[in-house]
């Protein structure tokens, strides 16, 4: 019997006061066309398998064609710092390289007091960036509501005196366009 889902899976081992994050950047060209963002990221679960202190995460993507490369950010959270990688994902398992991602990353410190961000989504609910807590290594999840112009928003709440990593794919018309031109080829090769 045939698999109904296919999976590409790849795994991260995490040493003691690791926690490493993976994001699935998603490529929608209807919603670009339509004026909204080009790439979205999307949070990858793991499954989590404590080995003498050493976690091994087992992240699964699924895939619609085994032929299919996808593009993978990991975060990858410590004590003091945060690293960021990327990488394709294919049938063979995930080879990180310095990809063509156009990411870019930051934090947020705020020490006023409780303070909401605004962000905007796209109509299937898409967004291009991703905040995480550094300290719980969660995903912030925005509240989400429509504008007066009908428009789908997010407000993040960020905590007083707390890190958090900001993530972020951003398009420029160049790469877009590269990217367009590609899908348009391969979808006249088909």
């Amino acid at each position: 019997m045939d698999n109904l889902f296919q999976m590409n899976k790849f795994e991260v081992v995490d040493m003691p006061g690791m926690n490493t994050l993976a994001f699935l950047v998603e490529k929608d060209f209807d919603a670009y066309k339509k004026g909204y963002a080009l790439l979205s990221l999307e949070k990858i679960r793991s499954v989590d398998v404590n080995n003498g202190g050493q976690i091994t995460k087992t992240f699964n993507v699924m895939i619609d064609d085994p032929e299919d490369e996808d593009d993978i950010v990991l975060l990858t959270l410590t004590d003091k710092k945060a690293y960021v990688s990327s990488g394709i994902l294919t049938k063979e398992g995930l080879k990180t390289d310095e990809s063509s991602i156009p990411l870019t990353y930051g934090s947020i410190y705020n020490i006023e007091g409780v303070e909401y961000k605004e962000v905007n989504y796209t109509p299937d609910l898409k967004r291009n960036f991703s905040i995480v807590d550094s300290q719980t290594g969660e995903e912030v999840t925005p509240t989400l509501y429509r504008d007066e112009t009908g428009e789908v928003k997010g407000r993040c709440k960020i905590m007083p005196n707390r890190p958090y990593i900001v993530l972020e794919v951003t398009v420029d018309d160049e790469y877009a366009r590269k990217i367009l031109d590609e899908e348009e080829a391969n979808e006249s090769i088909v």
